[in-house]
């Protein structure tokens, strides 16, 4: 298991929602299933028309079917979602995608499940992505960055 992060999503555009949705809905493949977590299972139901499953710690997952719906959802740039291969099923997993915070910035960590499947992603369906400004950092590279953006706030604070 790897993990990635993608930097750059947030690029003070009119619609960063709309970028990082378009990025989100590359990850899939024809015949996989691109689930988002709402939250804990509700008795009631959800939406109607929206497919949603529980899983094994009662999270809600729900699968819209295009963009539209993501953003009806209203999930202000919360995204915690998997790219399954067998419809409702978590052992299935093929990436995890959620947002990060670091102390300057947002971006999204990509969890790869299968080594391997993240660069043949990069190579094909993302790379419009990275060629609009989108970069990768691996785990290493970004854990430096955070470090120095710490380190660099810290002498603020200590300055002031």
């Amino acid at each position: 298991m790897s993990v990635y992060y993608l930097e750059n999503v947030f690029q003070d555009n009119e619609d960063d929602l709309e970028l990082l949705l378009d990025l989100v809905f590359s990850f899939p493949e024809v015949g996989e299933f691109l689930f988002f977590e709402y939250g804990y299972y509700y008795p009631e139901p959800f939406v109607d028309g929206i497919e949603t499953f529980k899983d094994h710690t009662n999270s809600l997952w729900y699968r819209p079917r295009d963009q539209n719906e993501a953003r009806k959802m209203d999930m202000d740039f919360v995204i915690n979602c998997v790219v399954l291969t067998k419809d409702k099923e978590m052992d299935s997993c093929k990436f995890k995608l959620s947002i990060v915070e670091a102390p300057e910035s947002i971006e999204l960590m990509v969890t790869e499940i299968r080594l391997g499947d993240f660069q043949e992603l990069l190579d094909n369906r993302l790379k419009k992505f990275l060629e609009q400004g989108v970069k990768v950092l691996t785990e290493e590279q970004y854990n430096d960055m955070i470090e120095e953006q710490f380190s660099r706030n810290q002498w603020v604070f200590k300055k002031n």
